[in-house]
Order: C-alpha cells, then sequence, then structure tokens
C-alpha cells in the first residue's frame, strides 16, 4: 500500500511554484491530480530527462522542501478579509494588530477540537464544559454563543483556523452620496503634486468645491439631496499622504527628487583585495579658517577631498585646500597615497601598522568633474597604468564609501571646529558669527583632521561586520600586499600639471607673473632647443618651444623637458619673495588679485588713461608737422578701396579750439564808381577753348554712338529690336562757330578791336 500521511483538502486552493491550483483527487499510484484554478488543465512538469510527467508524491514533497507549495487563504469574503488573509502576517503580528484575535482562535479550536457544532446551545453548552478556569483567568467570560456562530461559519473551517482568519478588518469608511466628496478628495489632493500649493491651500479648494456642490453651483456635480461634509485639515493631509508614490513626487519636484527618494539607493562596488580600486571625491567643509595672517589675507572656507579604499574603507590619503577642486588637487592626493601616514602617538604605539595605509590602486572610481576628465587625468592614467572609471552623472551611491567619510569627518570635527557654520535660524538665536570665531589657520584643522582618520581607522565599522577598517586592512595586505610604483621620482613628476607650447628667451621662462631661470641651465637649453626649431618659430634672439611641469603647492621651481636629450631642466623662481619659502599657485593667485586691488585704490583705470591722453595731445602740440604728415597718410588710407570696403564711408571733421589773436581788423571799401579805367581792357586776346582734333572727334562719336545704343536697348529687349538710330553728328567748330575763320583772323589784326 502506498503510504503518503499528507491531508489534501479536495477542491482546496493551493499555490504550487506560485501557481494557484485546486486538489481534485488521489490518482493512480502516486500520482495527485491538480488543475490550474485559472484554465482547468493538469499540473504538470518536467523532471531531469526533459519528459512532461504528472503531478506525484516525489514532486509534491521536494516542492514542500522548497517551500513552492502551501495553502491559500479560501475568497469570496470581503475585500479587506481577503486582504489580511493573503497577507504574511504572523500570529503575534495578528495579536498586535487586533487583540481580539487571539481569543477569537482560542474560542474556535476549542470548539474544533471538541467536536462542537454550529448551534446556539451547542455552543453554550460547549463552553459550560469546556471553557476552563485557565481560560477563564487569560480571557475572562466565554463570548456570546450568537457571536461564536457567526465566527465558525466566516472565519476557516473546521479543523484549519489560522490567526490570519481570525483577525479582524473592520476600519473607517466613507459613506458618500454617489462618492462625490471622495471624488472631490481624491481629485485636488493630486492637484497638490501637480502644482507648488500647500496642504492648507488643498483644503480650502477642498471645502469651496463642496460648497459650491452643495449650493447647487458646480459645473461638474449635480446638487446632493444631503449636503456634503467640509474636510478637515488632517483628512486633506492623509489624502495627500495616500497618494504620494515615485510618480507624483517627480510631478512635484522633479525627476531627479523622485529618483534620489526611490529608486537612489544600491549597493555600491565591492573589491576582494586592497587597492583593487580607490574612491576620490570632494567637499567643502562648513567653516571659516584663517589664512595668512602676515599678508592680512584672512577668512577662507577650505575644501576637503579625499582618497579611500574600496576594501577597507582606509583613508589613503587626504587633503585641506583653498583651491577650487582641479587636477592640482587629484595630483596631490595621489602623490601623499604612496607615502607612508604621519599617526599620533597614542595609535602609534598601539597600531604601528596604522603607518603603512598606502599604495597605488587599480582603478580610480571618479564622478564627472573637469579635473577627473582633463587631459592631465589621461596623462596620469597612461603614466601609471591606472584606470580610471566616471561614474555616471547624480548617482551618489556608485561612490557612497567616500561620501560616509565625509559626514564621519563633520561629525568629528568640522562641526566642532570654531568658525563652524550654523543653520541661519541657530546662528540667529544664538547671535553667533563664524567670522568673528574662526580663529585655526590651515595646518592646524588639517591636524586635526589626520587625527580623527586615525581615530575613524581604529573604530568597528558597520559595513565590515563591526570590524575595524585598519584590521581589514591588515589582514588583506598580508595576504595581497601593497603596490607602489616603481620610480616615485618619475612617479611624481608624472602627477605634476603640464603646460605646453611656452616660450624658453635668454632670460628664462615668464609664466603667471612670474620669472624661472637659471644662468647656467637656460643657455644649455638654448644650445639644444634652438637647432630643433622651426623656421617660422625662430625671432631675432635665440628663443624655443617648450614643455614644462610645476607643482601647484610649491612655485619654487618648474621642470623644462629638454626634447633632445628627454631629461628635465630645473629653472627657479627669480621673483622676489617666492625662493624662501614654499608658496602655491593659489596664493600666487590671492597675493595679485590683493596687489590689484590696492592699485585699482590708489588709482583708476580710467583716470590713468585719461592722463595718458593728455599726454599724447601734449606731443601733438609739440610736434605739428608729424600730426600734419599723420592727417595726409590718413587720408590716403581712407582713399584706398580696400580700407573702404572694410570700414565703409569715413568722414572726419577736425575740430580746432577757437584763440584770441591781436591782428587788427582792415576794413575794404568799395571803389566801384570812383574808378576812371573800367571800360579798358587787356590788349591780350581772350581765352578760347582749343578745337578738337579729328582723332578726338572721331572718338567722340564712336562714344556716343555706343551711349545712345546702351540708352536705347534694355537688356530684355529682344536681339532684332535692338537697333538703334544713328546718332547725331558731333558738332565741330566749323559748324558751330556761326563766324567765318578769315573774318575772326583779320579782326584779330586789326588794333582798333581792342
Amino acid at each position: 500500500m502506498n503510504y503518503f500521511p499528507y491531508k489534501l483538502k479536495r477542491n482546496q486552493l493551493y499555490s504550487i511554484e506560485g501557481q494557484p491550483c485546486v486538489f481534485t483527487s488521489h490518482g493512480y499510484g502516486t500520482r495527485l491530480n491538480f488543475e490550474h484554478a485559472a484554465t482547468g488543465k493538469p499540473v504538470e512538469y518536467l523532471d531531469d530527462a526533459g519528459v512532461v510527467r504528472p503531478m506525484d508524491q516525489e514532486r509534491f514533497r521536494t516542492l514542500l522542501q522548497n517551500g513552492q507549495f502551501f495553502q491559500m487563504a479560501d475568497r469570496g469574503q470581503s475585500p479587506a478579509k481577503n486582504k489580511i488573509a493573503e497577507s504574511h502576517l504572523t500570529p503575534a503580528e495578528c495579536e498586535e494588530l487586533d487583540p481580539e484575535s487571539a481569543l477569537r482562535l482560542a474560542t474556535l479550536r476549542l470548539l474544533d477540537r471538541n467536536g462542537v457544532m454550529t448551534g446556539v446551545k451547542a455552543i453554550s453548552a460547549g463552553f459550560a464544559e469546556h471553557w476552563t478556569p485557565e481560560l477563564h483567568a487569560k480571557y475572562g467570560e466565554a463570548p456570546n454563543p450568537h457571536t461564536v456562530k457567526r465566527w465558525m461559519r466566516e472565519r476557516g473551517k473546521v479543523g484549519d483556523r489560522d490567526a490570519r482568519e481570525a483577525t479582524s478588518a473592520q476600519g473607517r469608511h466613507c459613506y458618500d452620496e454617489d462618492g462625490i466628496r471622495m471624488e472631490i478628495r481624491q481629485r485636488l489632493a493630486l492637484t497638490y503634486y501637480a502644482s507648488k500649493k500647500s496642504v492648507t491651500d488643498i483644503n480650502v479648494l477642498t471645502n469651496a468645491e463642496i460648497s459650491r456642490v452643495n449650493d447647487g453651483t458646480s459645473l461638474e456635480y449635480e446638487m446632493p439631496t444631503e449636503p456634503l461634509l467640509p474636510v478637515s485639515l488632517s483628512t486633506t493631509y492623509r489624502d495627500i499622504k495616500m497618494l504620494e508614490c515615485e510618480q507624483t513626487v517627480g510631478a512635484r519636484h522633479g525627476k531627479q527628487a523622485a529618483y534620489s527618494r526611490w529608486r537612489g539607493a544600491g549597493k555600491g562596488h565591492e573589491a576582494e583585495r586592497p587597492l583593487e580600486f580607490g574612491l576620490m571625491d570632494h567637499t567643502p567643509i562648513p567653516a571659516l579658517l584663517v589664512i595668512d595672517v602676515e599678508r592680512a589675507i584672512i577668512l577662507g572656507r577650505p575644501t576637503f577631498s579625499a582618497l579611500v579604499d574600496g576594501f577597507s574603507r582606509v583613508v589613503l590619503s587626504h587633503m585641506l585646500s583653498f583651491n577650487a577642486p582641479s587636477y592640482a588637487t587629484v595630483s596631490e592626493l595621489l602623490r601623499r597615497s604612496v607615502l607612508p601616514k604621519i599617526v599620533p602617538p597614542i595609535i602609534k604605539n598601539k597600531h604601528p601598522e596604522a603607518q603603512d595605509v598606502c599604495g597605488l590602486c587599480s582603478t580610480y572610481h571618479v564622478d564627472g568633474g573637469m579635473e577627473f576628465r582633463s587631459h592631465d587625468m589621461e596623462s596620469m592614467s597612461k603614466a601609471t597604468g591606472a584606470t580610471v572609471r566616471i561614474s555616471g552623472r547624480k548617482k551618489p551611491r556608485e561612490r557612497a564609501l567616500v561620501e560616509r567619510i565625509f559626514l564621519t569627518i563633520h561629525n568629528y570635527v568640522s562641526s566642532k571646529v570654531a568658525g563652524a557654520h550654523l543653520p541661519i535660524a541657530l546662528s540667529r538665536e544664538y547671535d553667533y558669527d563664524p567670522a568673528v570665531d574662526a580663529v585655526l589657520t590651515l595646518d592646524e584643522l588639517e591636524a586635526l583632521i589626520m587625527f580623527a582618520i586615525a581615530v575613524y581607522h581604529t573604530t568597528p565599522h558597520g559595513g565590515l561586520n563591526e570590524k575595524q577598517p585598519l584590521l581589514c586592512w591588515k589582514q588583506g595586505t598580508a595576504q595581497y600586499g601593497i603596490v607602489l610604483p616603481r620610480d616615485p621620482r618619475i612617479f611624481e613628476k608624472a602627477l605634476l600639471p603640464k603646460i605646453n607650447s611656452h616660450r624658453l628667451t635668454h632670460a628664462g621662462i615668464e609664466w603667471n607673473g612670474l620669472r624661472f631661470g637659471d644662468y647656467k641651465a637656460v643657455p644649455d637649453l638654448l644650445a639644444d632647443l634652438v637647432p630643433l626649431e622651426g623656421k617660422r618659430q625662430r625671432l631675432k634672439n635665440a628663443t624655443a618651444t617648450v614643455s614644462f611641469r610645476y607643482d601647484p603647492y610649491d612655485l619654487r621651481k618648474i621642470w623644462v623637458i629638454n626634447r633632445k636629450t628627454n631629461q628635465d631642466v630645473e629653472l627657479y623662481c627669480q621673483t622676489a619673495g617666492y625662493t624662501d619659502e614654499p608658496i602655491s599657485l593659489w596664493m600666487h593667485e590671492q597675493i595679485r588679485e590683493k596687489a590689484k586691488a590696492e592699485a585699482a585704490d590708489f588709482n583708476s583705470r580710467e583716470w590713468r588713461d585719461a592722463c595718458r591722453a593728455e599726454l599724447l595731445d601734449a606731443i601733438d602740440q609739440l610736434t605739428p608737422e608729424a600730426k600734419e604728415r599723420e592727417r595726409k597718410l590718413l587720408a590716403k588710407l581712407l582713399e584706398n578701396k580696400r580700407i573702404r570696403s572694410i570700414t565703409g564711408e569715413l568722414a572726419t571733421l577736425q575740430r580746432e579750439r577757437p584763440e584770441p589773436v591781436d591782428i587788427p581788423i582792415i576794413y575794404a571799401d568799395v571803389i566801384e564808381h570812383e574808378m576812371h579805367d573800367a571800360d579798358t581792357l587787356s590788349r591780350r586776346p581772350a581765352p578760347q577753348k582749343a578745337a578738337p582734333t579729328a582723332s578726338k572727334r572721331r572718338s567722340n562719336r564712336q562714344k556716343a554712338k555706343a551711349a545712345n545704343a546702351r540708352e536705347a536697348t534694355p537688356e530684355d529687349m529682344p536681339e532684332r529690336d535692338r537697333r538703334a538710330p544713328a546718332p547725331p553728328p558731333t558738332p565741330d567748330a566749323s559748324t558751330t562757330d556761326p563766324e567765318p575763320r578769315r573774318e575772326r583772323k583779320k579782326r584779330s589784326n586789326d588794333s582798333s578791336y581792342f
């Protein structure tokens, strides 16, 4: 006989691999007949050989062992009861949700266990016989038999009672007429996310709409038979909260806000060994510091940068700077990451391995900042063999490890130092001004942060199963070791920013207001590089185009690349004040800005331009010949066709200042009426226009003929109609002069003519 001790109820709903199925009967042998509740097809499965087989006892045990077979709750009740019956509530959670559920479940199981029938008299007799003093002490008097009869009918089946079925599903319900009030509430609650209105505004609009519905003035709803009740502010708030989801939050606050609140979480990258990848980022320190008292540069807000190991969470390097995040910051972080660390004596004595937190990472995870996408960063990647991985835009979860470090440093140090920023409300309440209380310098704050990082390394970390980051680093490096660059000097130079195509002269290199040179190195460089220069790049003096590297945190020297020998040549800063102590590029720019401000306070650019204009006017007054020559040259240039096509028609008016003169005024008298020889003329002949020659007359006739042809023949006229009339004869002296030439000659010889 086949042994199968499991009791399966006929027509009961079961879940098989997530599909609702109904048990119909036991089949032949070990077969179990199940049907899909939706389609009515028999339940089958594929065995290891790929053969389709019906459901059997062996398959049943496999599903039961894997948790893929269980009995489903009976449906057909109210929606609230179906929801509770299908939930995953435990008996303890059901009792917490409904304290009376334990009494119902104990009562129903007591009556089922003793075979009590579903009648009021039978239930009363069962209570009188089986309601023990222990149950009386725990639950009190037995419940009403009429209520228990309803429980036995609605809450499960005999011998199969569950705590979820014994839990009450009663709650508040809205009994609005035709659901008008609920519709208005939900529609205006949804308006909250589609606009920038507040909860109070939505409550006011909801009650205004309800008032119009009650008055019969609403265009969307008919007047109800009974007035609708107004909505309280708390009810409006609950309606708005019920509609809160990713779509509504995105409609009100934007797509990025919805992504951060609903999808911004996730597991970041995991490393299997130390130095597999490092995470690099920057954050501003919310505190004001004293920069440099000697140069009267008082306050500034620094930026904290860190490089964190992805395996152990230790801080490989960090730095504070007043510079904006740039490749100079990145190069300094990488340079410090391969150097042993300085730790406080109290931690060094207990954990000497804290000094060995250093190494070269294989991959660097960064954001999309300009400093990480620069050509210098690409050059560093090629020189060190490291990979730079840029994370997605506005996805900080990919760099969550370094973001948590920033919060830790803020809680340890920056929120407690003098000069820390407070919210505006607290600053006003406490009468607190960070600019007044700022007393720390950059070096002092960096020492405090170094101490805080050492403490962080020795504190249990929740992301490392409560192990200290330094312990994970020690265990990982003991197995895999620490990777360091082969030649630290070449590594450091490869990290420095590079300036290309700069001019080297016999005086050295002028860059950013500074002069770099060396009395011996510069002539040697020119001797090697001048022959390599192109013909067009050469000047009269010996010059060469070079590339050089500089340290943004120490401008005392630069490294010029000799293209001929492939060696770096050091040139030292020749500017006074930059040769004794290291001065960063940021400090140099601040000094120049301060000098410009002092120069602007001394006098303005407009005043200096006015003075120079007066000087030029004085020069022009002393050299009038040069001014006249300038005017003539300018007039010639203005007549040039090419210049006129560029500048157009330029007209200049020379204005001269009026000046008093001492010349006496001479009055002229009209003597026309006093003249005695007014009719006596000169004996010379009157000037006559020379008669044109024969060739000139012929040329004039041809020009006149061509002009008449052009005037009488438009371009769009057919060629057959372009025949112009003959031009009139060109007049000459023989036809136009009314007096014959002989008479004119005879009269010219007559002296009495004059």
